[in-house]
């Protein structure tokens, strides 16, 4: 009898993975800054529904200008549905939401309405989660319509991913005249060096596999691929995202693309170009059901993909250079009254110019992003 149910249970487990014909992303020739990622996301044809996810950094927080704003809708405004994480991180701190706090967050979402347009709906979550600096909410941009039916979301619910994280979980509405889908949608954002990362991973995924049969998706910034706090590899949130995506329970996306560690200058990644360490951080974990509706069977730029907008976008490249100008004018001035000349210790000047290009850039991350769009479409109907 034990020998009966052993092979009973063996039986059912290859027959769920025998399901489990997922799309399979290559990155082909592509590489990380290849002009390739600076295009646009690809607009959804007929009966498609594109889905973008964005960490924009410390939303909520950092100074931003109209243009701005302007340049970080620009990213999106191909997609049908962005999923938008620190939004508020930083901004709120404490449990009681202030009435200033309450106010720049409500500007925040106003800004992007207006620069993404009338036929969009832009909201957030009902409410900031989370502890301590890890305090923040999600938002969700919208179009009213799709190509060729109509698309309404609300905020859900949070999901419990331990004591200092939670998943905020929106409901997204398709409807085709009487023909109506539906889609939940959750939105991530992990830090690197929390040691409860690996849980909060699997808590997260554990969610999406209690989906079942529904079309529901997670993504966001997992920071995959990071170490421990204390430094010991600890990558058992990755581990069973993989698990679970071999046995056919869920379906990961970039799962070919996405290395654990730091990368080499050969690998796609999702932080910026510029960086010295290359990192897959953001993830779309997505239930079986929706798997064999990649648009494109999961082509890469065809269907889903990266927008390297780094060191392409004309905006991120202006932000730069307008912060080089404004370090080399203070640098150039103490020079000019030190009575010195980059002559006298050249090794010195190079390496203080090299400084200063590299602190532009990171400024620059603070104004646009440090994450790069991802984005992926869905064949909701034919």
């Amino acid at each position: 009898m034990k020998r009966l149910i052993i092979i009973t249970l063996s039986t059912l487990l290859a027959a769920h993975a025998s399901l489990a014909d997922f799309p399979e992303i290559s990155q082909g020739d592509i590489t990380p800054n290849d002009r390739k990622l600076g295009k646009p996301i690809g607009e959804s044809k007929p009966g498609e529904l594109t889905i973008a996810s964005f960490n924009i950094r410390n939303l909520g927080t950092r100074g931003r200008t109209l243009k701005d704003f302007a340049a970080i809708a620009d990213l999106i405004d191909e997609a049908d549905v962005v999923l938008i994480q620190e939004a508020g991180l930083g901004l709120y701190r404490g449990e009681e939401v202030t009435d200033k706090q309450a106010t720049r967050m409500k500007a925040v979402v106003a800004v992007l309405q207006i620069n993404l347009g009338d036929d969009w709906n832009v909201f957030t979550a009902d409410h900031p989660t989370g502890t301590g600096a890890g305090t923040e909410t999600a938002i969700l941009a919208h179009r009213n319509h799709g190509n060729g039916f109509a698309i309404s979301g609300q905020f859900k619910t949070y999901v419990d991913l331990g004591d200092k994280r939670d998943m905020a979980v929106f409901r997204l509405k398709l409807a085709k005249g009487s023909d109506k889908k539906e889609l939940l949608l959750g939105s991530v954002h992990l830090t690197p060096e929390d040691p409860d990362r690996g849980e909060q991973m699997e808590a997260a995924a554990d969610w999406l596999v209690s989906q079942g049969d529904k079309g529901a998706i997670v993504m966001g910034d997992f920071n995959w691929g990071y170490r421990k706090t204390s430094g010991v590899e600890n990558y058992k949130g990755e581990d069973r995202v993989a698990e679970l995506h071999a046995a056919g329970k869920i379906y990961q996306l970039f799962a070919p693309l996405s290395y654990l560690g730091k990368g080499d200058a050969t690998n796609l990644r999702t932080n910026m170009g510029f960086r010295k360490s290359a990192y897959f951080y953001d993830q779309f974990l997505m239930t079986p059901k929706l798997a064999g509706k990649m648009a494109d069977g999961g082509a890469f730029l065809d269907d889903c993909g990266v927008v390297a907008f780094g060191v392409h976008d004309s905006h991120m490249k202006d932000v730069i250079g307008k912060d080089e100008k404004r370090r080399g004018y203070g640098f150039n001035r103490y020079l000019k009254h030190a009575i010195l000349s980059p002559n006298s210790n050249q090794t010195a000047f190079d390496k203080t110019q090299k400084d200063i290009k590299t602190q532009a850039q990171n400024s620059a991350t603070f104004i646009i992003s440090d994450h790069r769009v991802v984005w992926m479409q869905l064949k909701m109907w034919e």
